[in-house]
């Protein structure tokens, strides 16, 4: 018996409008009534999905900031700050290198890039965002370091990224994305530490994603399906494929397996 579902949020669960399903709303009052725990598991943060997800917020369980945040039905579950000299010398790289950078923390999120490019995206993804001069003097406890390039990187470029940040996390979110957390922080992390606090083993759990940081996720569960918009490493990490974001294909799978 399924126990716990975790679904990614952009490219899994949300069409390409950025909308959630309409049935969303009646299938988790179901999964709720069968005590089925339902986990958001996302690179926003956790002020993002809070926007999003007001009504659900002591019913649901969220995975923020690739994995550095976790609330569990209205409780912070799990914080992971970095240290800021860590902080200090991914921001002194990057900025070399003409990416933008954003930091993730307790109090907000802060970017000192101000081009129309970058405001864009961070609308998308972020809330409660400040500009600061200088990201050095940010006093805040970061927890996740997001960087843009509004080209997208190659591959060569984030190689070059893990290489030079092997002590941390570095996951390519999508094509313009690049989140470094602490070493170890990833969303199949973070679920794991739900499933152990809930004692739910492996063929307990469903995870749905699309792009690279949903393999550690996918990886936690019998029950992992990619989209079929999804990267080609996360067909190839997960063990179904459904439909794409778009054919509210999450919601299918869910009443199929869980609601019959």
């Amino acid at each position: 018996m399924i126990k716990i579902i975790a679904t990614d949020m952009d490219g899994t669960l949300l069409d390409d409008k950025k909308q959630l399903p309409e049935n969303f709303e009646d299938v988790i009052h179901k999964l709720l009534k069968k005590n089925i725990r339902f986990v958001i598991s996302s690179g926003r943060s956790f002020g993002a999905l809070k926007k999003q997800f007001n009504s659900y917020l002591d019913s649901l369980t969220f995975i923020c900031d690739n994995g550095a945040y976790i609330v569990d039905r209205g409780n912070v579950l799990s914080v992971s700050v970095m240290e800021k000299s860590t902080v200090d010398s991914i921001i002194s790289y990057c900025e070399k290198q003409g990416y933008s950078v954003l930091l993730c923390g307790k109090q907000g999120t802060w970017y000192s890039t101000s081009s129309a490019d970058f405001a864009d995206e961070i609308a998308k993804y972020y809330v409660d965002c400040h500009f600061i001069e200088d990201l050095h003097s940010c006093s805040d406890e970061i927890f996740k370091v997001a960087v843009f390039y509004k080209e997208g990187y190659s591959e060569l470029q984030y190689d070059a990224m893990g290489e030079v940040f092997s002590g941390s996390t570095v996951q390519l979110s999508d094509k313009y994305w690049v989140d470094i957390m602490n070493s170890g922080i990833n969303k199949g992390s973070a679920l794991s530490k739900i499933c152990n606090r809930l004692g739910v083993g492996y063929n307990e759990v469903m995870a749905f994603g699309d792009y690279l940081n949903d393999v550690d996720m996918l990886g936690c569960a019998y029950y992992s399906f990619a989209m079929s918009n999804a990267h080609n490493s996360v067909k190839r990490a997960a063990n179904f494929i459904t439909g794409s974001n778009n054919d509210n294909s999450v919601m299918k799978e869910v009443k199929k397996y869980c609601l019959q």
